[in-house]
């Protein structure tokens, strides 16, 4: 396992600066990119952006020893004392991790005992652990910025503060998105879900399908700034953007808008917290009605007493608490049903034993979660990868979030398909209970990917608009 750190680390306040969103865009082409970006503030949660240059990156499923436990390469060991300053970064310098919902399998084999959807010629298998001693972190409450890690890569990682006026690059070209499975097949898989439901095979199971399209962004910097622009259309609390090497030079590219928390856990009074998601509605829509819907409020109920038996696998007894049953947050473009669970680590255990009890996030199976994943499998005909994972990091002062790898796409790049560079694949999903109806259920899904899919009609051009140029 790498090494998290060989120093003691620093963190040097650098100021103000300018946006995260912007840094981004303009990182220097020949640098890589592993970044965590919230853009916009309205959530202690979700305050700090990190930005590195990954020293290098490994496979959470390739584990040289100790196979019976393949997220034990997540182990994180506390190596600086936490500050308890709350306007401290909470990350010190560590790895930023993406994690694919397939990991889940490996942590729990029975999971995977039933038919499994099989794997695309460029799977990701557990998926990428990127190292990044030192980086840039971004506090978006007070907007300031921060050098965090090892003292001889602060010139080096501050240059790339020194943004000028963003630069067009013109319209990035990108196919119309649409979805692999048509909207009868995917009813059909969700009324198949409702009658294993009612025969009492399990309460809930989160059944998704995979949108597609072809995109032609050559350069790195082309990337970065369409990744730039969805995500501060987006407004994501927990945006990120993570460039994984190509043998042939053409990064493979993870972005994500995702607004739900899986996890967060502060060293400091050792408070593990998560705050799934389940019930949505189109922005614009009136509230009330998701509040009112007992339907959305069971589904998230469910959830919520999967995550209180998670949790309390790894928390002090009597420390797992309902912290808000349920809330309605207005993200762009939708209306969510949120929940927020908290329980107290117990002492011994590390972050390695936090994954192997929670993950994947129980708001993306379903409940009972082996038996949710084992029907997903059945009923999907790809593999997740990347969605309905994880992305975020662990610090070296053992500080961890991350999020719920929803509003994610996953930037394949392409062999000999003309004049696309990379594949794009976005997911959407729907938890299915006793009471789902089919027709809205494939509606929901549609809700999901409708930001995705304007923004590529507004702000990209189609493929034939190349022979213009």
């Amino acid at each position: 396992m790498m090494p998290l750190m060989t120093e003691t680390p620093s963190a040097i306040l650098l100021g103000d600066g300018p946006d995260p969103l912007d840094v981004l865009a303009q990182w220097p082409e020949r640098k890589p990119l592993a970044a965590l970006v919230t853009a916009r503030g309205g959530s202690p949660l979700a305050r700090w952006s990190i930005l590195s240059t990954p020293r290098g990156f490994e496979h959470p499923d390739i584990a040289a020893e100790n196979e019976s436990s393949p997220s034990r390469r997540f182990d994180c060991t506390t190596e600086v004392e936490p500050d308890p300053n709350p306007d401290a970064p909470p990350f010190r310098g560590g790895r930023l991790l993406a994690l694919t919902y397939e990991l889940g399998r490996k942590i729990e084999p029975r999971a995977g005992l039933g038919p499994m959807p099989a794997p695309d010629r460029e799977f990701l298998g557990g998926g990428i652990v990127f190292d990044c001693p030192s980086a840039l972190v971004h506090d978006r409450m007070l907007d300031r910025w921060w050098f965090v890690g090892d003292p001889k890569d602060r010139s080096d990682l501050t240059e790339c503060l020194e943004t000028g006026p963003v630069q067009s690059r013109g319209k990035p070209c990108v196919s119309p998105l649409t979805p692999e499975t048509g909207d009868e097949e995917f009813a059909q898989r969700v009324s198949r879900t409702v009658e294993y439901i009612h025969a009492g095979d399990l309460f809930q199971a989160n059944i998704t399908r995979r949108y597609s399209s072809a995109a032609r962004l050559p350069s790195r910097a082309d990337r970065r700034a369409f990744s730039a622009s969805l995500i501060l259309e987006s407004q994501a609390w927990f945006g990120a953007h993570m460039e994984i090497p190509d043998e042939e030079g053409s990064d493979r590219t993870l972005i994500s808008l995702s607004p739900e928390l899986f996890l967060h856990f502060d060293p400091n009074d050792r408070i593990l917290r998560t705050r799934p998601i389940k019930g949505t509605l189109p922005a614009g829509e009136d509230p009330a009605k998701l509040l009112a819907s007992e339907k959305d409020a069971a589904e998230l109920a469910m959830i919520v007493d999967l995550m209180r038996n998670d949790l309390g696998r790894i928390s002090e007894p009597g420390s797992v608490v309902v912290e808000e049953g349920r809330v309605i947050e207005t993200h762009p473009g939708v209306i969510h049903g949120v929940a927020e669970v908290a329980g107290r680590l117990r002492e011994g255990l590390d972050l390695d034993d936090v994954l192997r009890a929670t993950f994947p996030p129980g708001s993306i199976t379903g409940a009972p979660k082996i038996r949710a994943m084992q029907v997903i499998d059945e009923f999907e005909s790809v593999p997740r990868g990347p969605y309905c994972g994880a992305l975020g990091f662990q610090s070296v002062c053992g500080h961890m979030a991350l999020d719920v790898s929803i509003r994610t796409l996953d930037l394949v790049p392409t062999k000999g398909d003309g004049w696309s560079t990379h594949q794009l694949r976005y997911g959407a999903g729907c938890g299915i209970v006793a009471e789902s109806d089919p027709v809205a259920e494939t509606v929901e899904c549609d809700t999901k990917a409708r930001l995705l899919r304007d923004h590529i009609r507004t702000h990209c051009e189609p493929p034939g608009s190349l022979s213009s140029r």
